[in-house]
């Protein structure tokens, strides 16, 4: 199968994007300041998918799922350490639930 899954990814990912672009008669540019922390965040996401294809083909999934089911944890932490929000109940208990999750799992 090799990585033809993170290629397909990608280029759907930039069909619906140019297309609600496109749609929106949004600005085809980023502002120059945007364009670093968009290709990081790129970057970041091709490399998930690279390292998620991988850990299915060593049948390594166990662990692999478990880190991809923490996802929704990620961008409320982000928002914590570097917008300096603040998080609410359910913010809260979310990661709680998160973190009783994989002490769960790791159980079992």
């Amino acid at each position: 199968m090799g990585f033809w899954p993170v290629v397909v990814s990608r280029a759907v990912s930039v069909v619906v994007i140019a297309s609600l672009v496109a749609a929106t008669r949004a600005p085809w540019r980023l502002p120059s300041r945007l364009v670093g922390p968009a290709v990081f965040a790129g970057a970041c996401g091709s490399a998930a998918t690279v390292l998620y294809l991988l850990a299915a083909q060593q049948q390594i999934l166990a662990v692999a799922a478990v880190l991809a089911a923490l996802y929704p944890a990620v961008p409320v932490l982000l928002a914590l350490v570097f917008l300096r929000e603040r998080l609410n109940r359910a913010q809260v208990a979310g990661l709680l639930g998160a973190g009783a999750a994989i002490a769960l799992v790791s159980l079992g």
